[in-house]
This record gives structure tokens, C-alpha cells and sequence, in this order.
């Protein structure tokens, strides 16, 4: 192989041509040699997307963050929402403390105290250490920031 960018496309071609999900959202991740900016941000989300809408969390919660912020399309805290409940219902932990935080503040969804700590609970014994942090933060305050630094 002439460079590690052959090795990647060995490895992840098979899965990227099956369309499975993992492949696709992995093969989103790595830019092409001669690809440019705006056809690697094109493609990329492309394949979140497809990834995304296949049901694999990692893709979901990456969704669900460009949705949040506006990254890569609108602000859209609905989706967001959306994308995170999916990511969290298949238990991905970072996906399960933006779940709760969208649920603790009612951004793009009812507010659920409860099931939003219990989220936030949740992806913090699973090791996400913003949800971590989080929970540190705010015991015995009564009360619950925003969450994002």
C-alpha cells in the first residue's frame, strides 16, 4: 500500500459499498486526496445522514449537534431533539446528556425534569465526563445550567 489513505479504503470500501451504517459514518469522517472543502462537507453529510437515518448512534448524535448549533444546515432544535432521543434510546451517552439537557431546558421538546436527569445520570455512570462534570456541578444547587461550556 503507498499510504495509510490506501489502508482506509481497503478496510472500509466492502462496508461503505453494503451501505452499512458504521462504514458509511466512518468513510464521512476521512476527506478524499484531491477532495475539496466544500465537496468534503457535501459528502460528509451525506453520509451522516444516511448513517443517521440507518440507526447508528454515533451518526444520530453527530446529526443532532449540527442541528443544535446550525452547523452544516439550519438550527433546528426540533430535529436535534429528534436525532438525540434516537441516539439515547439505543443508550449512546452523549447522546443520552444532550437528550437530558434538551429535555431538562424544553429545547425542541417538553420539558421532562425527571427522565432528563435520569439521562444525564445515565451517561454520566456509562463515563461521559461533560455529563460527569454536569452532575458535579450542579449537586445540592437545586438547579441545572445550561450544560454546554
Amino acid at each position: 500500500m503507498d499510504s495509510d489513505w490506501d489502508g482506509v479504503q481497503v478496510l472500509l470500501a466492502p462496508l461503505v459499498l453494503s451501505r452499512d451504517a458504521e462504514g458509511l459514518y466512518l468513510w464521512s469522517m476521512t476527506s478524499q486526496p484531491g477532495e475539496g472543502e466544500e465537496a468534503y462537507e457535501a459528502r460528509h453529510l451525506d453520509l451522516v445522514s444516511e448513517a443517521a437515518e440507518l440507526g447508528y448512534a454515533p451518526a444520530q448524535f453527530t446529526r443532532g449537534m449540527y442541528y443544535l448549533f446550525g452547523d452544516m444546515g439550519p438550527l433546528d432544535p426540533e430535529r436535534a431533539a429528534r436525532c438525540f432521543a434516537a441516539g439515547s434510546s439505543q443508550g449512546y451517552p452523549s447522546a443520552q446528556y444532550e437528550y437530558g439537557l434538551a429535555l431538562l431546558h424544553g429545547v425542541g421538546v417538553a420539558t421532562d425534569r425527571v427522565e432528563a436527569m435520569r439521562l444525564i445520570q445515565a451517561a454520566a455512570a456509562a463515563g461521559n465526563e461533560t455529563a460527569q462534570d454536569f452532575l458535579q456541578i450542579n449537586r445540592g444547587s437545586g438547579h441545572a445550567t445550561d450544560g454546554h461550556e
